[in-house]
């Protein structure tokens, strides 16, 4: 019996430790293969696309410490508006690392590389914590992060 016992104890440990690396790979997955990619051209017709991948409401955490609570899909919004009106024309992921913190919440650390319409190229840090919810991953918080001190 205490054979029999072990032998459940350890499939169910190597189950969980199996199904948290997959939970891991469908969050790299969908971040690297369907969130990303919408901000490679034409972004501004994909706010609602885009919004899908954040819960209703996201929390900023900007540098001065506060944490704000916003709309999502208005933030989206107006943030793609800012960065049109700069010039802005697409980004794509320069570096990407991902953390696992438990079954249900991944952290993203991502470098983009945007490009401007005179030309110009420069990056830009986000880290971003998705849980998933009802079987679906989705945004919850972000925070613009200097590159370099995230060592990306």
């Amino acid at each position: 019996m205490k054979i029999f016992t072990r032998y459940i104890g350890l499939s169910l440990l190597v189950g969980l430790f199996f199904g948290a690396d997959t939970m891991a790979q469908e969050a790299d997955d969908w971040y690297q293969n369907h969130y990303a990619p919408l901000w490679k051209e034409n972004s501004w017709d994909k706010i609602e696309e885009a919004s899908l991948y954040y819960a209703e409401t996201t929390y900023l955490h900007p540098p001065d410490g506060t944490i704000t609570a916003v709309d999502s899909r208005e933030w989206i919004a107006r943030s793609i508006a800012g960065w049109k009106s700069d010039g802005w024309l697409g980004s794509v992921i320069a570096e990407y690392l991902s953390d696992q913190v438990n079954p249900s919440t991944v952290v993203f650390k991502v470098k983009w590389r945007d490009w401007y319409a005179d030309g110009s190229e420069e990056f830009s840090c986000g880290w971003y914590l998705a849980d998933l919810e009802r079987e679906k991953w989705l945004f919850t918080q972000y925070a613009e992060i200097d590159c370099a001190e995230h060592d990306l």
